[in-house]
């Protein structure tokens, strides 16, 4: 009997053991999530629990999100030290918070959690003040800000003013898109400076400016040199200009210069439709380039050119003879007569510049000199 009574004694005795290690084992068992931590918009967060103890005991690790506006993706979310990129917050900051879950060998665990303050950080806005203009007078200037851009996406302040150029007045210096009154200018224009300053809500501020060019009434002239020509060596040739313009004032000067070619005189290089004589012994022929300036009374300018091309009649066609008529010279005696310059004028004018015409002359010089003679 009392074997049997010594017997029952000792798995008592074991059980009460066991219940006392378990209990002082979650006594000892504390799951530490670490401190709270004040952290800056994008900086990557570690969260920390590797002090939880006893550490040979602990089975597994488990960090959530319990609080805050704003969800974050956390790494290593099952071990002890897990971390997250802070987000974007407000002017005003956020909190986030963490619990850590640590589960020990006995199949118990225990929980704590940890606060992530994240702060605002304020970058300077940039400012645009648009692209320079260039405008008439008395016209409505629009200046143009709505490009400034702040990298919070906080709303922005906008301050215009005028800081080189005859005084103005804008509509609303504190408006995105302000405006002015082009003013009278005299013929050399003017030009207007503006700055604008953009505030953030952090009280931060950067400036930019914009240049608008505010010309006279005097619009620059359109030279026209006229077209390009083909003529004969020797022959007298006409530049022709008059078709110019100015659509205001007028034009006030002509000049002729050549650019290209063999050199040649002109009758007059600062008339609208001065002459040359074309060059002769051109066995090759050969291209003149001239160009035309003209100039309004308010001395704005505008250049064209022109091409004349000068042909060796006799080299292209053996048989001429200075590039004259045959039949009409031996009609009228002489190749400078009127009729024969008229005959040539048309030759020049109307055949040559077309196949068909310019295979006409040809056969006709293969055949004109039997008759001529």
């Amino acid at each position: 009997m009392v074997m049997l009574r010594k017997t029952s004694f000792f798995p008592t005795l074991l059980f009460i053991l066991l219940f006392q290690t378990f209990a002082a084992s979650q006594a000892l068992a504390k799951a530490d999530a670490g401190p709270d931590q004040i952290v800056n918009e994008d900086d990557t967060v570690a969260l920390d629990g590797s002090n939880s103890t006893p550490r040979s005991w602990i089975a597994s690790y488990l960090w959530v999100q319990t609080g805050g506006s704003l969800g974050v993706t956390l790494t290593n979310a099952d071990s002890a030290q897990a971390s997250f990129i802070a987000p974007n917050v407000g002017s005003e900051g956020t909190s986030l918070t963490f619990q850590l879950t640590v589960t020990y060998l006995f199949r118990f665990s225990d929980t704590d959690s940890t606060i992530v303050n994240v702060r605002f950080v304020n970058i300077p806005p940039t400012a645009d003040a648009g692209p320079d203009q260039t405008v008439e007078e008395k016209i409505t200037v629009t200046l143009d800000g709505s490009n400034s851009s702040d990298p919070e996406g906080e709303g922005l302040t906008y301050q215009w003013k005028q800081v080189a150029g005859p005084p103005t007045t804008l509509s609303n210096p504190r408006a995105v898109k302000p405006t002015f009154l082009a003013p009278n200018v005299g013929s050399s224009g003017e030009a207007f400076v503006f700055e604008l300053s953009v505030t953030d809500v952090g009280g931060l501020k950067t400036s930019d400016t914009t240049t608008v060019n505010v010309t006279g009434d005097n619009d620059p002239p359109t030279a026209n040199a006229g077209p390009n020509q083909t003529v004969e060596e020797k022959s007298t040739i006409t530049l022709d200009g008059s078709n110019s313009f100015d659509p205001d004032d007028g034009i006030e000067s002509y000049l002729w210069q050549q650019v290209a070619g063999s050199s040649v005189t002109f009758s007059d290089p600062a008339t609208d439709r001065p002459t040359f004589e074309a060059p002769g012994n051109n066995n090759d022929g050969e291209s003149l380039i001239f160009e035309l300036t003209v100039t309004d009374s308010g001395g704005l300018q505008s250049n064209d050119s022109t091409t004349v091309s000068v042909s060796d009649y006799e080299k292209d066609n053996p048989g001429a003879s200075g590039g004259g008529c045959f039949v009409a010279t031996a009609a009228y005696g002489s190749s400078m007569e009127p009729q024969v310059t008229i005959l040539r004028k048309f030759r020049d004018r109307y055949l040559l510049p077309n196949p068909l015409g310019n295979a006409l002359v040809d056969f006709y010089y293969k055949c004109s000199p039997p008759l001529a003679n």
